[in-house]
């Protein structure tokens, strides 16, 4: 019978076991690093705030909404094009036809970006959904400006100072 070289289920008996001060403080810190942030959240999002109040959700599916509308219009622009040709009057109408939808889409945006959502829920998903425009190859207004004509100087600045709110208005409180 084959005997095994190594057996791969259990760790080496000859390895050290580190029990110095330091793996402990490093253990210690992880730790300590996981409970702050819970209680950060805890703090943030008390169990008496509804999320689904927070501003940032329905303007969230405001854009979402704006977007499949702006999409079919354009979706509607391809298929006339395809049919009629480019730049013919039957392509054209449809065009200035699905002009509010695109003006819609882009008008949408701003509120994303201006209004300071009300818990850290409604940070996230802004930031998040940001990410996800982006990531679907769309994009945002004036994101050429520098400075705060530009829609992502203004969702920075938003979501920092919707962030300070909340810290300022759960200072203090205790954590259940």
């Amino acid at each position: 019978m084959t005997q095994a070289d190594s057996v791969h289920s259990t760790p080496p008996t000859n390895t050290p076991i580190d029990t110095t001060r330091r793996r402990f403080i490093t253990i210690a810190a992880g730790a300590s690093i996981v409970s702050v942030g819970s209680l950060v959240a805890a703090a943030a999002i008390p169990a008496t705030v509804n999320v689904n109040s927070d501003p940032a959700f329905a303007l969230i599916e405001a854009k979402r909404i704006a977007d499949v509308v702006h999409g079919e219009a354009c979706d509607a622009l391809s298929e006339a094009e395809n049919r009629y040709g480019v730049g013919s009057e039957e392509a054209e109408d449809v065009y200035e036809h699905g002009g509010p939808a695109c003006d819609a889409a882009m008008e949408a945006c701003w509120p994303l970006a201006t209004t300071p959502p009300t818990t850290l829920a409604g940070v996230a998903a802004v930031l998040r959904f940001a990410n996800e425009v982006e990531d679907a190859g769309m994009e945002w207004p004036n994101t050429d400006a520098v400075g705060p004509d530009g829609w992502h100087y203004q969702l920075r600045a938003t979501m920092a100072a919707a962030i300070e709110a909340l810290v300022k208005a759960h200072a203090g409180k205790a954590v259940a």
